[in-house]
C-alpha cells in the first residue's frame, strides 16, 4: 500500500472505498452469474444438424429403435428420427452397432451419408443409414450390462359392471441383452379374471431364448418356457429346445427370422369333476416358426412370433402358438401396447376348447 500511495500520491476518502467495493462486488456477481449461464452450454459440446438446418447444442444420451435422445438445456430430452440428421459431432466415446451386427467405439462425426467413429489415431466410415444403435462408454469402458439392456413393463386392469361383475388385471415384461455375438431375450406375462359366479382364472406364462451368431445371417438358439392356464386346466407345460434360424431380412427397421428345430415338452392337466391332477406326459415336437420385430411410423414397434409344433410320438396332434405386441411410444418412456395371443390344441388331453385367445391392452414403460 505504501509503494501504491508513493507511485500514485492520491487520498482515498471512506465514500470512496465503499463505492470501490460495490463497483468490484457488482462486477463479480455479474461474472458469476454470466459463468452459470454459460457453464451447461459449455459442457455440452454435443452438435446435431437437421435436415430442416436447425442446430442443436446438448448432449447425446443414445440412440435405439432409430430414436436419438439428445438433452438440451432449454427443452429436456428429445427424441429426434434418426433419418432427419444430417450431421452430428460428439465430444463422448460411444459403441454404435450396424445392422450387421459388427460394433465400434469410438467418438462421432456424421455427414449426410457416413457416419465417422474415431478411436485413437483411427477411423471407421460407416454408412449411416446402416446404424441400429448406439450406447455412451463411461470413461472409455464399454457399456455394461444396464446401458445395453432393452424391454418394457406392462400394467393393465378392466372393469366391467352390470348384470355381471368381471374385474381382469395383466402384468408383462419383456427384456433382451445383445451382444456382438450373442442375444439372451425373454418375456413374462400374468393373466388373471374374475367374473360372478364363477372360478377365478388365471393365465401364466415365462418365456426364454438365447440365439448365437453364427454368421450375421445365421444362428443358433436354445430356448426355454413355462406356462400355466386355468382356462385349460393346464397346471403347467414346461419345454426345452433349441435349433439354428435364418435372418430373412436384417435392416435398421427390421429383422425377420426363420426358426427350425426340436423341443422336449412335459404337461400335466388336471381332472375337471375333481380338479385332481392327472399324471405327467412327455413327448417330443418338431419346431417350425417365423419372427418379425420391426419399427415403423415414428417409434410405433411390432413383435410378432408365430410357432408350429407338431408332435412326434403322436402324429395326429400339433400344436399353433402365436404372440403379437403393437407399442405405441407416448411420451418420454412412457408406452401404450396391445397384445394378442392365441394357443391351438388340435387334440386337447381333455375336454376343453381347443382354442385360447385373448387381447390385452396395457400402460407401462420402456426402458
Amino acid at each position: 500500500m505504501r509503494f501504491f500511495c508513493k507511485a500514485f500520491p492520491c487520498r482515498l476518502t471512506p465514500a470512496h472505498s465503499r463505492k470501490s467495493g460495490k463497483l468490484r462486488f457488482g462486477w463479480l456477481t455479474r461474472c458469476l452469474i454470466a459463468i452459470g449461464l454459460a457453464g451447461p452450454q459449455a459442457l455440452w459440446a454435443d452438435i446435431v444438424v437437421l435436415s430442416n438446418g436447425d442446430r442443436l447444442t446438448g448432449e447425446v444420451e443414445q440412440l435405439r429403435n432409430q430414436k436419438l435422445s439428445f438433452k438440451t438445456s432449454y427443452a429436456g430430452t428429445i427424441q429426434i428420427t434418426w433419418a432427419d440428421v444430417t450431421e452430428l459431432t460428439t465430444e463422448n466415446n460411444f459403441e454404435v452397432e450396424a445392422e450387421t451386427g459388427r460394433r465400434y467405439q469410438g467418438r462421432i462425426v456424421r455427414g449426410e451419408l457416413d457416419l465417422e467413429v474415431v478411436h485413437e489415431d483411427t477411423s471407421t466410415q460407416v454408412p449411416a443409414p446402416t446404424i441400429v444403435a448406439m450406447i455412451p462408454m463411461s470413461n472409455g469402458d464399454p457399456p455394461g450390462f444396464w446401458q445395453r439392456l432393452q424391454g418394457a413393463i406392462d400394467l393393465g386392469y378392466s372393469l366391467t359392471r352390470g348384470n355381471s361383475r368381471l374385474n381382469q388385471s395383466s402384468v408383462g415384461s419383456q427384456a433382451s441383452y445383445r451382444r456382438e455375438n450373442y442375444e439372451i431375450k425373454g418375456g413374462i406375462s400374468s393373466l388373471f379374471s374374475k367374473q360372478d359366479d364363477s372360478d377365478p382364472t388365471s393365465r401364466q406364462t415365462l418365456d426364454l431364448q438365447y440365439d448365437r451368431f453364427l454368421s450375421p445371417k445365421a444362428f443358433a438358439f436354445t430356448l426355454s418356457s413355462f406356462e400355466r392356464n386355468d382356462r385349460q386346466r393346464l397346471n403347467l407345460r414346461s419345454r426345452l429346445g433349441g435349433g439354428f434360424g435364418w435372418k430373412l431380412v436384417k435392416s435398421r427397421q427390421s429383422e425377420l427370422s426363420l426358426l427350425g428345430g426340436f423341443n422336449y415338452i412335459n404337461e400335466q392337466f388336471r381332472d375337471a369333476d375333481s380338479g385332481m391332477s392327472l399324471p405327467r406326459q412327455s413327448s417330443g415336437e418338431a419346431l417350425s416358426g417365423i419372427e418379425l420385430a420391426t419399427t415403423r411410423f415414428n417409434g410405433i414397434r411390432l413383435g410378432t412370433k408365430l410357432s408350429f409344433l407338431p408332435n412326434l410320438l403322436d402324429g395326429g396332434r400339433y400344436r399353433i402358438e402365436y404372440d403379437s405386441t403393437v407399442r405405441v411410444p407416448l411420451f418420454r418412456s412412457m408406452t401404450w401396447s396391445v397384445k394378442l395371443f392365441d394357443r391351438f390344441d388340435s387334440e386337447p388331453p381333455l375336454d376343453v376348447q381347443r382354442n385360447d385367445y385373448g387381447i390385452v391392452s396395457a400402460f407401462g414403460f420402456s426402458f
